[in-house]
């Protein structure tokens, strides 16, 4: 098997998978106060500290969720309805993911005015446009870090001083979900205020996530209970995910200069192998883990059916939006044409992915395209 869809989802590694069944075996509520329940919340709580110092925070700053699609409902709306007294302007893109693009949705139908950012044919959006989309009025920027079709990296160290005179009680996010683990996040250098992250990107389990807000007075909960961490986030903790994504994060080897090699390889290869085809997406400003590319002539999800045949997974765009019938809004707001798009696939790496595992799936892809163009002629 070779695994390509790693934007997707990752295979746990050793460590997360190890930790797991340690905290199976510690089945208490963390929330007791017997001797078993503490050392649940011990695991918690180291996990947390973790987390914090792989992006430079405290680590009281960090909230666990069941992932990046709570972690960005959680700060989106939480953020904006505790600040709607002082303007209910937001800015975001177009390209955004879709656990960030429907929570606005849901707030421009409860009355709120959402910019949405345009990016150019590359792929990234413009610091001028953000600052001409800003004013007094607006409260929340949440702009992505690494896209998840793409991998083109978003200028968000520029944000906050491009906005700090014009939008001057603008919070700032960012959906670090697919940079995390790959590239450097530092909320405290970019000076941005919200950033979502999430295990399974990483090599931990699916269910767990977590979201760093750095001042909790400027959000409000989405859900009610009893309490735990602090109120932003209760509900009895996951406490086999989170120790898992600890761990996992343990276990992170941040490598992007290998990542870029990867793409460069695979990109390299296809072009070698096949005519007719299209990269999508900055390579100047790239994280390296992501590959877009339009083989024309065919439909990518011919292809990738294809290709699972023969051990090799690739897919057509963002998971959880592979069941919808419309063509990937990023690629459309690219101004990737209907051809480009019908034939658009992506491949994701980690840093499990090796140099052979590229080259004998460029082969396989270049042999399956060629026999379903041939077919399709």
């Amino acid at each position: 098997m070779i695994y390509l869809d790693n934007a997707a989802t990752t295979k746990p590694c050793e460590a997360a998978v190890d930790a797991m069944i340690k905290s199976a075996e510690c089945f208490a509520n963390p929330s007791s106060l017997y001797g078993i329940g503490l050392d649940a919340e011990k695991r918690i709580e180291k996990s947390r500290q973790t987390v914090a110092r792989a992006m430079g925070v405290d680590a009281k700053s960090v909230y666990f969720t069941s992932g990046g699609t709570e972690s960005n409902n959680l700060i989106i709306r939480g953020a904006a309805e505790a600040r709607n007294k002082l303007g209910k302007r937001l800015i975001t893109t177009k390209i955004e993911h879709p656990s960030v693009l429907e929570p606005f949705k849901r707030l421009e139908s409860d009355g709120y005015d959402v910019t949405y950012l345009s990016p150019d044919k590359d792929g990234r959006i413009s610091i001028d446009e953000l600052k001409s989309a800003a004013d007094k009025e607006t409260t929340l920027i949440s702009v992505m870090h690494v896209n998840n079709e793409t991998g083109v990296i978003q200028p968000i160290d520029e944000i906050r001083a491009a906005v700090k005179d014009i939008a001057p009680n603008a919070l700032i996010h960012c959906d670090c979900v697919q940079s995390f683990g790959k590239l450097p996040v530092t909320p405290k250098k970019w000076s941005v205020d919200l950033i979502s992250v999430s295990a399974h990107k990483i090599h931990g389990f699916k269910g767990s996530g977590a979201a760093y807000i750095a001042d909790t007075r400027r959000i409000r909960p989405l859900i009610a209970g009893g309490g735990q961490q602090g109120g932003i986030r209760p509900g009895t903790e996951n406490a086999g995910g989170i120790t898992a994504f600890g761990a996992a994060v343990d276990n992170m080897r941040p490598d992007a200069e290998r990542m870029k090699r990867l793409r460069l390889l695979m990109k390299d290869e296809l072009a070698r192998r096949l005519e007719n085809i299209k990269f999508n997406g900055s390579d100047e400003y790239n994280s390296g883990s992501v590959l877009n590319v339009s083989i024309l002539g065919l439909r990518a999800e011919i292809l990738l059916h294809s290709l699972e045949m023969r051990g090799v997974y690739v897919s057509t765009g963002a998971a959880c939006s592979t069941h919808k019938p419309e063509p990937s809004h990023v690629l459309t707001a690219m101004g990737i044409g209907a051809k480009g798009i019908d034939g658009a696939i992506r491949m994701s790496f980690s840093q499990n992915t090796t140099e052979e595992e590229l080259i004998e799936a460029a082969r396989i892809i270049a042999e399956e395209a060629d026999k379903i163009r041939r077919i399709m002629r």
